[in-house]
């Protein structure tokens, strides 16, 4: 009976994969693009900075007093003093995960075939089972 749930699942990841279009490859092609990776990291890097110029100094008082928050202090200075660097690592992080999209969404691409073929035979495996059900509920 598990059959059933690990086909359905395996034909619904087929689907979409069997629809490759050139958009797609394109897609995938530029998460793989240095360039690419680095613009998403820096627009990334913008919006965090965003976020981490909220003031959060009016909360010092409810806060650990191990934390150090200070009351003029945004989030970007609690951060800063706890590593002088997180910038550059958030940078090289966001970075580094568009490169493993960009991979990952490669490979998915080349097995789509694969997928397809695989979900065209569950299909026909499973196109039996799916008429005794239906003859089944008939009955009842």
């Amino acid at each position: 009976m598990r059959l059933v749930p690990v086909a359905a699942i395996l034909c619904a990841l087929a689907v979409p994969a069997a629809a490759q279009s050139r958009a797609e490859t394109d897609a995938v092609r530029r998460l793989n693009d240095p360039m690419v990776q680095e613009g998403v990291a820096m627009a990334m890097s913008a919006l965090a900075g965003i976020v981490l110029d909220t003031r959060v100094g009016p909360l010092a008082r409810y806060a650990d007093p191990d934390e150090d928050i200070r009351p003029s202090d945004t989030l970007r200075d609690v951060e800063r003093r706890r590593d002088p660097h997180f910038e550059t690592k958030l940078h090289d992080r966001t970075r580094r995960a568009v490169g493993t999209v960009g991979a990952v969404s490669s490979d998915a691409l080349a097995m789509s075939g694969e997928l397809a073929r695989t979900a065209n035979r569950l299909r026909a495996a499973l196109a039996p089972l799916a008429s005794m059900a239906e003859a089944y509920s008939d009955d009842n």
